[in-house]
C-alpha cells in the first residue's frame, strides 16, 4: 500500500528548503517564479520553503509569498511596499525598519516575528497569528499607498494601546 504522502507528492517535484541562504536578486527571481506556478496548480511548481535566510534590505515591492513557509527569515530594512503573504507562516520574522504599507498578512502565522519600528500602515493583519508578535514600536495608520487603515484585531490593538501608555 502507497502511503498518502508518497501519493500526494509523486507527480510534483520535492520540496526544496533554502536554509540559511543570503537570497540575492536571482535567487529570488527563480524562486517567486516557482512559487507562483506552485500557487497556479502548475505540476513544475514548488512552493517557497526558507528556513533562517537573509532578504534583509531587499527591494520586494509588490512580491506574491501567499501560502509559503519562510520561518526565522531576516526582512529587516526591506521594502515590502504591497506584498502579499496571506496563509504564509513567517514565525520568527524579523521585519524590523522594514516598509510594509499595504502588506497583506491575512491569515498568516507571525508567532515570534520582530515588527520594531516597522511602517505597517494600511496594512492586512486580520487572522493573522500574532502570538509573541513585537509590535509595539510598529506604526499604524492610513496607507500613504492606498488610503485604507491598519486591519488588526481589536483586541491586539487595545493591547499595544495599553503597553505604550505604560512606557
Amino acid at each position: 500500500m502507497t502511503k498518502l504522502s508518497e501519493t500526494l507528492t509523486r507527480d510534483r517535484p520535492p520540496q526544496k528548503v533554502l536554509i540559511g541562504n543570503r537570497i540575492n536578486p536571482v535567487l529570488l527571481c527563480a524562486l517567486l517564479e516557482a512559487h507562483a506556478r506552485f500557487q497556479a496548480g502548475r505540476s513544475d511548481g514548488r512552493r517557497a520553503v526558507l528556513l533562517r535566510c537573509d532578504l534583509s534590505g531587499l527591494d520586494l515591492r509588490g512580491i506574491d509569498l501567499s501560502g509559503a513557509d519562510l520561518v526565522d527569515c531576516d526582512f529587516g530594512g526591506s521594502n515590502l511596499t504591497g506584498a502579499r503573504f496571506e496563509g504564509a507562516t513567517l514565525t520568527g520574522g524579523r521585519f524590523a525598519d522594514s516598509l510594509l504599507n499595504a502588506t497583506r498578512f491575512a491569515g498568516a502565522d507571525l508567532s515570534r516575528a520582530d515588527f520594531h519600528m516597522a511602517d505597517l500602515r494600511g496594512a492586512d493583519l486580520s487572522e493573522a497569528k500574532l502570538t509573541e508578535a513585537r509590535l509595539d514600536s510598529a506604526l499604524f495608520g492610513e496607507s500613504p499607498e492606498t488610503g485604507l487603515p491598519t486591519t488588526l484585531d481589536t483586541r491586539v490593538l487595545d493591547r499595544l494601546v495599553a503597553r505604550r501608555r505604560r512606557h
